[in-house]
């Protein structure tokens, strides 16, 4: 009782805003009507004749985002203190015109912004809910601050705020740094040609990157054009000086609006839906919130607000550039008259439901399904024809003309309620994983009023990627491609290679299980290789010491980037080290292996020792037949493993298994490696190449026939004199051979 009675105190004071100051060089002026008359109070007041003595109304009502159906502001909602002219008589001098102390007009201030579109506090008072959130709809106000984004913009702290926040002992920093830091609404948003802040070039010049005539200060106040500029983040912070943490760096802002990780999930009281069919028993629409969790008595100060998880899509940002943002999809719901699509009143809305100070008898008798005599939230839903029919046919009463409900789906992106870095999003697994908020089923409307979908919204900066289907609850939701991402991009760890990740498990599955009958077959014959196991041989010395070390550091480079890519391709499964460590460590040991290989492939030319790897048409089918059979067959009986050519030291099935690894296979994860390193640092490459929605499959079936090859080789190493002849022979040098001859100890090639 005392939470929610200090809740209704604080709602009905509202936030202390600062007031306009007076503006001291502003010209007195006479109030005018529309008929060009001096008035003596607000109501007759003519915005557009009083503002148009000195300003071109006429222009300025031509290039303005605030203008019907959209919104109906005039210059004194937006540039006078409180959005209302004082016009009193004993404000008047003799002329008529106000007095100095009385024009309080200057720049729109935040206060201004707020009387539309959401909550905007100076942190001057415990910041609350007001009760205008949930009120009928007024002209202008949308609430797109507040109920399309869920920001609220403030300086103050969100655990000094009186609204009941999740976890908010933890949520010491501000609502909106940018409130904190005294920067305000039009350091963003300002008139498109303001002398002070035109930066940009002027016409269409391909080769004109800055322009710099200027207006007038005196040309710009008569005509400033309210065509409001939408600045990017970019315009005042350059990310590439910050986020060394981040691998990639180049590319994630190149495809990454900076609020997908600084606004990823706001505070404030988000809607899925503004359903203005019906009318609440507080004389408003029924809005549907997606983070609010609220019981049948409490107010949104004393509902608990969680987390919001937005949605990822694509969009257009102010720069041009087509970036994954953070975005809220809101469905708004209202009647029209069918006869011309015009929007049914509220007031007509509300007649139709209730009468006097409730709802009608025959709505009570429709809607009322536990009988107690009132509407519960969710009893107050056109969720059957039969219900939707009662409202159209009172609403037919009352003179509309074929009532209809519609329903309009907003995409409003996450750009405001910006707070402080620690709470940025600094999880790689919640892009780069296989089960990532890229591929989130996002609910659309949990319910559809009228049975009308709501219609996706026409020439919108923000790209649908996904398919709005019917939900089991009776409702819609987006399902996303859960091995895709927003505008066709490739994420790593993500994205999946359905058809590589196929064809390189089952090659590598054929091999496991080859190696493995193999090695069940060679042990329950072990009894019978009694030659293999007690002759010793001669010992002859086969590796050289350049050899040793260019192979255990070709195996460690190979072994590391195979568990570092694991650990990219399947972010989120298992952790072995966080995704930039294993990025950082993935490269460091691709550089290795290159630069091993090249080294490798020199000393090979320079000593001939690439004769080695080059088999000798002479006599090649039959060594290939010799040790086929030998590993079909001799191997289980204890027989010896076939003679090299003189001066060999690979059988032809090891030069065959070579001259592809390091011909074909190698180069190829190389190439593809460079580019994927490329895109990662140089867009220009990205948009050359297409991404990596090839690259990155190809890649990636490169990397499966290594890991295939590694477990080949590990089990033919045993397959030696002895489990471990091979393995030592790699270590010291030496290797026992069949036959008499041998390579005295300690002579070295």
């Amino acid at each position: 009782m005392i939470r929610a009675l200090a809740a209704a105190i604080l709602v009905a004071a509202g936030p202390a805003m600062a007031q306009q100051p007076v503006n001291p060089i502003h010209p007195l002026f006479a109030p005018l009507d529309a008929a060009g008359r001096k008035v003596r109070s607000a109501a007759e007041m003519s915005a557009e004749k009083t503002c148009g003595a000195c300003h071109d109304a006429l222009y300025i009502g031509a290039h303005t985002d605030h203008k019907a159906p959209r919104s109906a502001a005039t210059c004194v909602q937006c540039h006078v203190g409180g959005g209302r002219l004082e016009i009193l008589p004993e404000r008047l001098d003799a002329e008529g015109k106000l007095r100095r102390e009385s024009i309080r007009i200057g720049t729109p201030r935040a206060a201004n912004c707020a009387v539309c579109h959401g909550i905007v506090s100076d942190g001057a008072a415990p910041l609350a809910v007001p009760a205008a959130l949930e009120a009928a709809p007024a002209a202008g106000r949308t609430w797109s601050l507040t109920l399309g984004e869920g920001a609220i913009v403030a300086p103050q702290r969100m655990n000094e705020s009186f609204l009941d926040l999740e976890g908010k002992d933890a949520l010491v920093g501000p609502w909106d740094v940018h409130a904190a830091k005294l920067v305000d609404c039009v350091a963003c948003h300002y008139a498109a040609n303001s002398p002070a802040r035109t930066d940009g070039k002027q016409g269409s010049l391909r080769y004109l990157t800055a322009d710099p005539r200027r207006q007038t200060q005196a040309e710009f106040l008569v005509r400033p054009d309210h065509r409001l500029a939408e600045q990017d983040c970019r315009a005042c912070h350059d990310p590439m000086k910050a986020h060394a943490f981040l691998p990639y760096r180049e590319r994630h802002m190149e495809v990454l609006s900076c609020t997908a990780c600084h606004a990823a999930g706001s505070v404030g009281p988000a809607a899925e839906m503004v359903d203005a069919s019906v009318v609440t028993a507080r004389g408003g629409p029924a809005i549907h919130f997606r983070n609010v969790v609220r019981g049948a008595d409490d107010t949104m100060n004393t509902a608990t607000i969680r987390r919001l998880r937005p949605l990822l899509l694509e969009r257009v940002e102010a720069d041009g550039v087509r970036r994954v943002a953070p975005v809220n999809l809101l469905s708004r719901y209202r009647w029209i008259s069918s006869a011309d699509g015009a929007d049914v009143p509220f007031e007509t809305v509300t007649r139709a439901w209730r009468v006097g100070d409730g709802y009608a008898p025959e709505v009570i008798a429709a809607f009322d399904a536990d009988r107690n005599g009132q509407l519960d939230p969710a009893e107050l839903r056109l969720d059957t024809p039969a219900r939707t029919e009662l409202i159209a046919a009172r609403l037919r009463a009352l003179g509309v003309d074929g009532p209809a409900v519609v329903g309009t789906l907003e995409a409003h992106p996450i750009a405001h309620g910006i707070s402080t870095r620690d709470r940025a999003l600094r999880d790689c697994a919640a892009c780069h994983s296989e089960d990532s908020r890229l591929s989130d089923e996002y609910v659309v409307a949990s319910f559809l009023p009228g049975g009308s979908p709501p219609r996706p919204p026409e020439g919108s900066r923000v790209a649908l990627a996904g398919l709005i289907a019917p939900s089991q609850a009776g409702g819609v939701v987006l399902k996303r491609d859960r091995e895709g991402a927003p505008g066709a991009l490739f994420v790593l760890g993500h994205s999946r290679q359905a058809w590589t990740n196929r064809v390189g498990f089952l090659v590598f599955l054929a091999v496991l299980l080859g190696a493995i009958v193999h090695g069940g077959l060679r042990i329950a014959f072990r009894k019978r290789r009694a030659h293999a196991d007690t002759h010793e041989g001669a010992r002859e010395y086969v590796f050289g010491r350049y050899e040793r070390l260019w192979h255990w550091t070709m195996a460690a480079s190979g072994i590391l980037l195979i568990v570092t890519g694991l650990q990219i391709h399947g972010t989120g499964t298992w952790s072995l080290m966080s995704l930039s460590t294993a990025v950082a460590v993935h490269n460091a040991f691709a550089v290795v292996l290159i630069l091993n290989g090249f080294l490798a492939l020199f000393y090979h030319l320079t000593t001939a020792a690439i004769r080695n790897f080059l088999p000798h048409p002479q006599g090649f089918l039959k060594g290939v037949f010799e040790h086929m059979t030998y590993q079909a067959r001799g191997i289980f009986y204890g027989e010896s493993h076939p003679r090299n050519e003189a001066g060999q030291k690979l059988n032809p099935m090891q030069q065959v298994t070579y001259l592809a690894l390091l011909n074909v296979l190698f180069p190829l994860q190389i190439v593809t490696g460079t580019i994927i390193w490329l895109v990662g640092r140089h867009p220009s490459v990205a948009a050359a190449v297409n991404g990596l929605s090839w690259v990155a499959p190809v890649h990636n079936l490169g990397a499966w026939l290594f890991l295939t090859f590694f477990v080949l080789h590990v089990y033919l190493v045993s397959t030696g004199r002895t489990p471990t002849d091979h393995l030592k022979s790699m270590i010291t040098g030496y290797q026992h051979v069949d036959g008499d001859v041998a390579t005295p100890e300690g002579a070295e090639r």
